[in-house]
C-alpha cells in the first residue's frame, strides 16, 4: 500500500523552517539566511520512498501583516493549513508568544495532527531549558 501526504512547515520568521525543510528534504531548496522574510511564498520538497511520498512544504514566517508583500505571504501560510495532512510547528527558546494570533488560533483548531518543534536549544545559557 502507497501512502502520501502533505506536511506543511509553519512558524514566525527566522526559528529555523527554511532549515528544517532543507534537512529533511536532503536538498538545499530553501534559501538560509539570518534575514527575516527571505522565503516570500511557499517552497515545496518531495521526498519518495518505496510505499510513501511525502511533500514537504515551507512557508513564509507568520506575522501581522503591515503591507501589500506581507499579505501576499500571509497566504501563502493560510493555503498550507488548508491542505496540511500534518503541521509541523517550529518555535525556537527565544519566542515567547507568536506575533499573530489568528494563525495560532487556526493551528489550534485544525484537524490535521500538530508537532510542535523546539529549535536552538543549543544556544540556551540556561542548562535548565
Amino acid at each position: 500500500m502507497h501512502k502520501s501526504g502533505f506536511v506543511n512547515i509553519v512558524g514566525s520568521p527566522n526559528v529555523g523552517k527554511s532549515t528544517l525543510m532543507n534537512k529533511l528534504v536532503g536538498e538545499k531548496l530553501s534559501i538560509i539566511t539570518s534575514k527575516q522574510q527571505t522565503t516570500r511564498h511557499r517552497i515545496m520538497g518531495i521526498v519518495n520512498g518505496d510505499d510513501h511520498q511525502i511533500v514537504f512544504s515551507d512557508t513564509p514566517g507568520v506575522l501581522n501583516p503591515h503591507y501589500k508583500l506581507h499579505e501576499s505571504m500571509m497566504r501563502f501560510v493560510s493555503s498550507a493549513l488548508q491542505d496540511a495532512d500534518i503541521i509541523l510547528f517550529v518555535t525556537d527558546i527565544f519566542e515567547t508568544e507568536m506575533n499573530h494570533k489568528e494563525t495560532l488560533e487556526r493551528i489550534k483548531t485544525h484537524s490535521a495532527p500538530v508537532l510542535v518543534l523546539m529549535n536552538k536549544i543549543d544556544l540556551a545559557k540556561d542548562p535548565q531549558i
